[in-house]
């Protein structure tokens, strides 16, 4: 009867277990949605603007940049940080490489309650030399826990896990000439600070 007993008392164990470990998950993924919500992604050629300065020289032919803007919102009243990686593919139209994927970080402080949006680009130069934009995705963290994932087109898998990605070559908006324009509808961007 005790082994009856014992044996029926780990299947308990067991199944409650389980249990524990599946509310903890769905725990984190309610935690996560309240945290934050990707409204939106886009990714659209834009040409470089145009500054009018006085007394200045004109400026020469505006450019073709490809830009990845990504509508966010925020639940709690503040986050301290919220850490964006962005993937590029990129389709070459020439050479042997068929695929090349490139990937940015940028890092916003101090977000308050409400809709915020992020945007990088990808500079003329690049796109010459490696060809169009294929897709992008978004991750977001924020205290290294994984709060939002989204893309152009909408990720159905973890395409971006496929190739291994070179840094460098997306750009933050202060990066660019796009760094004035519009200022005060991004959050700040994290300083880089020596190690």
């Amino acid at each position: 009867m005790r082994l009856v007993i014992a044996r029926l008392g780990g299947v308990v164990v067991v199944v409650m277990l389980a249990g524990v470990l599946s509310a903890s998950a769905q725990r984190q993924d309610t935690m996560a949605k309240r945290i934050l919500r990707i409204r939106n992604v886009a990714g659209s050629k834009v040409r470089t603007p145009e500054y009018k300065l006085v007394g200045g020289t004109a400026q020469g032919v505006k450019r073709i940049w490809f830009e990845v803007l990504v509508d966010y919102e925020t639940t709690p009243e503040w986050i301290d940080e919220l850490d964006f990686t962005y993937y590029v593919l990129m389709r070459s139209r020439r050479g042997k490489k068929r695929y090349v994927l490139f990937r940015g970080d940028v890092s916003y402080v101090n977000i308050a309650r409400g809709r915020h949006r992020s945007v990088v680009y990808v500079h003329p130069s690049t796109l010459e030399r490696y060809g169009d934009v294929d897709r992008v995705a978004v991750l977001i963290k924020s205290q290294g826990r994984l709060v939002g994932v989204g893309g152009r087109p909408a990720p159905t898998k973890r395409w971006w896990e496929q190739l291994t990605p070179v840094k460098g070559y997306i750009l933050t908006r202060m990066q660019t000439p796009f760094a004035m324009i519009r200022f005060d509808d991004y959050e700040a961007i994290k300083a880089n600070t020596p190690r």
